[in-house]
This record gives C-alpha cells, structure tokens and sequence, in this order.
C-alpha cells in the first residue's frame, strides 16, 4: 500500500447504547476510531460487479488493518455517512482493508 494515497479522514461509527444528558438511554451512532483512508468512487467493471451481487456500493475505501471493524457499522467522510456493504482483508494479511460502501440516504 502507498502511504500517499491515505490522504482521507474517515471515522467508523458503531450502534451503540448512551445516555443523554438526562440520563436516558438511547442508542445513536458514536465514533468507534477515526484513521488515514484513500477514497475511490467505484465505476466500469467494479460497479457492475457490486450490482450483481445486488448491492448499490457506490464508493471504495482501503485502510492499514484495523482490528475491530465490523459489517454493521457505518463510515463518516465529512459530512457523508456511508453503510459498509462488504469488507476484504485483503490477501488475509492483516495489512489492509478495503471496504465497499454505499450512500445512507437519510
């Protein structure tokens, strides 16, 4: 991996249990860690490979390895929020991870 191309911050949220400021408990999105990622929009072959398979991935991230992460969680990048669709440890190195994601629409 090309350090260089880690040029995004993105912050991966999880679901998770709080309490307000009154001491409820609500579950909301908080931060889970916040790294270096290198952002590609998915286009020609890829894209229609993530439409087969029925998924509308529209955006590609790749990290360093992050212990952790999991399919239900969710990818902040400024203020777009990103479902993570499908995660590869690539070459099941433990080095780096590419995540397919597509756009929440909320």
């Amino acid at each position: 991996m090309n350090p260089g191309e880690l040029r995004h911050r993105i912050t991966f949220l999880e679901y998770t249990t709080v309490k307000d400021e009154e001491g409820i408990q609500k579950k909301d999105w908080t931060p889970f860690k916040t790294v270096w990622a290198s952002r590609q929009n998915l286009h020609g072959r890829e894209f229609f490979a993530a439409q087969q398979v029925n998924s509308s991935a529209s955006v590609k991230f790749k990290t360093r390895y992050i212990k952790g992460i999991k399919n239900d969680m969710r990818i902040q990048y400024g203020d777009e929020i990103f479902n993570i669709i499908y995660i590869d440890n690539i070459k099941n190195l433990n080095s780096e991870i590419e995540f397919l994601c597509e756009l929440v629409n909320e």
